[in-house]
């Protein structure tokens, strides 16, 4: 019985190592040009747009962040999109070592390279 037991608790532990670590909403731990120009191209590529150029204050007091696209108006060019459209919004999250930036509506990742964050213990992300 004891055999039993404990390949029942080797595989329990073995099962558990390879479950992905929870990801978690965090802030930067340093607040770099060099990290809001890698941030800013991640959004700019998950909007389908150039770079976005981020605000100092990004991902340092919140892990989300909120992008509204303006509408451009011209005689010759009305407006490019709905100006109903929903804003979007990003989140940066903590898993294990890495700090990812995740696009809510899509709910696709990226991972950032040689960026630290910190878990966010605020109430709020």
């Amino acid at each position: 019985m004891s055999r039993f037991a404990l390949a029942l608790a080797l595989i329990a532990v073995l099962v558990g190592c390879q479950l992905p670590m929870q990801q978690k909403p965090a802030l930067l731990s340093e607040q770099s040009q060099a990290n809001l120009e890698q941030i800013g191209l991640i959004i700019g590529e998950a909007l389908g747009t150039q770079s976005i150029r981020l605000s100092q204050s990004a991902f340092k007091e919140t892990s989300l962040l909120i992008i509204e696209r303006q509408a451009i108006r011209s005689i010759d060019n009305p407006a490019l999109f709905s100006e109903t459209e929903l804003p979007d919004h990003f989140i940066l999250l903590k898993s294990s070592q890495d700090c990812l930036i995740e696009h809510r509506q899509s709910q696709r990742q990226w991972v950032l390279e040689n960026i630290d964050c910190a878990l966010n213990h605020n109430k709020q992300p």
